[in-house]
């Protein structure tokens, strides 16, 4: 009786001891999120870092610590600042590949790092990163063909492509629609896991001329 009542004491103690970090895990994502949504994208991204720090085998905290500087490098219009961010975004990503090898969001991310250095610097970074970009797509896509953001991003650095080269972006109507389900089927079971995108849809099409 007594080993048993010291067991039980152990796992009621792990329980809370879970219950707790996992309070303090969403409070911070919050945080963070909040953060993010106020464009205090340094601060945000420090705290998904530490908050990755915290729990190493996640890899959704290095992700967003990562997107958060990525998303924010297009409007960034200091190129020393802007290649700061996205040299600290590689390493992010790095982390949460060691964390989640062969996902497909980070795979994606990733293309979208690349396609900031090539929206930093056209004439230095086309040629050498395009058919790395093209690639990751078309890798992310391979490990989840589910995944809406590796189906989107793929068609909106086409459409880029496309209209770089003065080619028609029509032709790619059907191919943002096919995003759309993807979307709306999303498993949204994992807190925190990345579900954003389905807005790009809307402004892809009116890009394109769709009707």
């Amino acid at each position: 009786m007594k080993n048993i009542l010291l067991l039980f004491a152990i796992l009621t103690l792990s329980v809370f001891g879970l219950q707790a970090q996992n309070g303090a895990y969403e409070k911070g994502m919050g945080k963070a999120f909040e953060l993010w949504t106020q464009n205090k994208t340094t601060e945000a991204s420090a705290l998904f870092e530490r908050i990755a720090v915290a729990e190493k085998d996640n890899w959704m905290p290095y992700y967003y610590a990562a997107n958060v500087l990525i998303s924010s490098s297009f409007s960034t219009t200091d190129k020393v600042k802007r290649n700061e961010m996205l040299k600290k975004s590689k390493e992010l990503l790095k982390e949460a590949h060691d964390a989640s090898p062969d996902n497909s969001e980070i795979v994606t991310l990733e293309g979208l790092l690349y396609t900031a250095y090539v929206a930093m610097e056209p004439e230095t970074y086309a040629m050498q990163y395009s058919a790395k970009v093209a690639g990751l797509h078309e890798r992310a896509i391979k490990l989840n063909p589910k995944n809406p953001r590796a189906q989107l991003n793929k068609v909106e650095w086409e459409i880029g492509t496309a209209r770089f080269f003065g080619q028609e972006l029509n032709t790619f109507c059907g191919a943002i629609d096919k995003a759309k389900p993807l979307f709306e089927n999303q498993d949204d079971s994992v807190p925190f896991a990345p579900s954003y995108g389905a807005e790009r849809i809307t402004s892809l099409k009116n890009e394109c001329g769709c009707e």
